[in-house]
């Protein structure tokens, strides 16, 4: 069962990832196609800062991603939170949902937790659909991922990710699970507050 679980997260996450990168590739697909059968130079240029553009955010998404998951450097050694707070900022930037600045954080964090409140970043944008804002902050030692916004609640599928061992079919809910299983690593645990100024997830030892 554990292994059956694994490839489905696996399988999830991969979808989450091919869904947010879709978009900026087709785009860079697209612009490209415009560029190599326009003749209009005003119409090439358009086509050029399309490229341009979608390529960048289709980067800031990769680097984000590849912080939150991938295997760089193995999970012993600590995650400089200046990394954090650049990749975080670059991949909401220009969004409906805006992070806001990060103040207070420590020089470094252990990288399983690191990679977890990043992910708990992604998660909690979920609690946004009309946007709003992020903020993270540590305080005592619990740390707090809080939606600022109108609405601001998870969908049920993806808070059940969080906070129970319930199957997972969504890849949002697939990157809520790793979130929690990479907080319990580094010895937290998840919980969700609702209060008036939006939605929170809690880590906490």
């Amino acid at each position: 069962m554990t292994a059956q679980r694994d490839i489905d997260l696996v399988a999830l996450i991969c979808s989450k990832l091919c869904h947010d990168l879709a978009g900026s590739v087709g785009a860079v697909s697209n612009g490209a196609e415009l560029l190599a059968e326009e003749t209009d130079a005003s119409m090439r240029e358009e086509a050029i800062r399309l490229i341009a553009q979608s390529a960048n955010d289709a980067a800031r998404r990769l680097a984000f991603f590849r912080l939150a998951l991938g295997a760089s450097g193995g999970l012993d050694e600590p995650m400089a939170s200046a990394d954090l707070a650049r990749v975080a900022g670059d991949y909401f930037q220009g969004g409906r949902v805006r992070l806001l600045p990060l103040v207070g954080l420590p020089a470094s964090l252990p990288k399983p937790l690191a990679k977890a409140l990043l992910l708990g970043l992604s998660v909690m944008a979920m609690a946004l659909p009309r946007g709003g804002a992020l903020r993270l902050d540590v305080q005592q030692g619990e740390w707090r991922v809080r939606a600022e916004g109108t609405p601001s609640k998870l969908p049920d599928d993806v808070a059940g990710s969080l906070l129970s061992d319930v199957a997972v079919e969504e890849p949002g809910g697939a990157l809520a699970r790793h979130a929690a299983d990479l907080a319990a690593s580094a010895g937290y645990r998840l919980g969700l507050e609702a209060g008036p100024e939006g939605a929170a997830l809690r880590f906490s030892k």
